[in-house]
């Protein structure tokens, strides 16, 4: 099971007390037309992943912190624990501190961002993923093989255990951080972009309660953990299947009533 803790939590999917939210109840959020956007289940649901690939992502994921700059991608592929011979593609996320400029960037992604959320909680930095273009527009199988053998035998000839290619990062948001302050106290706002309905793993260790809200015709899930409260929704993008999904957290210890929260929640709504 840890091998599957751990690839949860290197994709973001966990949530557990300390990361993220939990539910008692494995609840499920629709649109408006009963589709389903959000899901929860179990952690032990997660489908099976080999010793092997969570070697292999664990280290990849380290080696993009470690060499990345800000705002780069680039694909790795490393000799061990690798049989099947395969790439991950790593990126360093942008740091933000002016929202004007993050706004603009975002501009015709149906992303919102405001600034200021309930009571004072005023923008102060965010951290965005865009999405490498090799992942947002995927070249032929044989394009793959042939880019992974030549990054093979360049980690072999370089007496390294690994090789890297560059590649260029879309304008389009994968995911974001945003943090939101009011003195001491701090809110953050997750938010990321599917290509359809977003399945999040709960460990089961995890104690929590859960309770779905409709808050001006959307669906919302609202959660109480050990780490403190938090609210989630996904909003649609008119014309297709892809999805914008929120997710709000106290991260300063002020466990946030319902009421709290749906106020938090309110002008990210507009």
């Amino acid at each position: 099971m840890k091998y599957k803790i751990g690839i949860l939590v290197m994709t973001g999917l966990l949530l557990t007390a300390s990361s993220g939210f939990a539910a008692v109840h494995y609840q499920s959020l629709n649109n408006k037309n009963g589709e389903t956007t959000l899901q929860v289940k179990p952690a032990a649901s997660f489908p099976a992943v080999k010793d092997e690939d969570i070697r292999r992502l664990d280290y990849t994921r380290q080696l993009g912190e470690q060499l990345l700059a800000e705002g780069t991608a680039a694909i790795f592929y490393v000799l061990h624990n690798n049989s099947g011979g395969v790439t991950d593609t790593r990126t360093k996320p942008v740091l933000y501190s002016d929202l004007p400029v993050l706004q603009a960037k975002l501009s015709g992604q149906k992303v919102t961002l405001v600034p200021e959320i309930g009571d004072g909680y005023t923008f102060d930095k965010a951290s965005v993923y865009f999405q490498p273009v090799n992942l947002l527009h995927p070249i032929a199988a044989e394009e793959v093989a042939a880019t992974a053998e030549k990054l093979r035998q360049q980690a072999e000839q370089s007496g390294k255990d690994y090789a890297m290619l560059p590649v260029e990062l879309s304008d389009q948001m994968q995911s974001l951080t945003a943090s939101y302050r009011k003195g001491d106290q701090k809110v953050s706002v997750h938010i990321s972009r599917t290509s359809g309905p977003m399945t999040q793993y709960v460990d089961e260790q995890v104690e929590f309660t859960a309770e779905k809200l409709s808050v001006s015709g959307t669906e919302m899930l609202y959660t109480r953990y050990a780490g403190g409260n938090s609210l989630a929704w996904s909003a649609e993008i008119p014309g297709g299947q892809e999805l914008i999904h929120y997710e709000i957290n106290d991260t300063s210890g002020q466990f946030f009533t319902k009421e709290e929260m749906v106020r938090l929640a309110e002008r990210l709504l507009r």
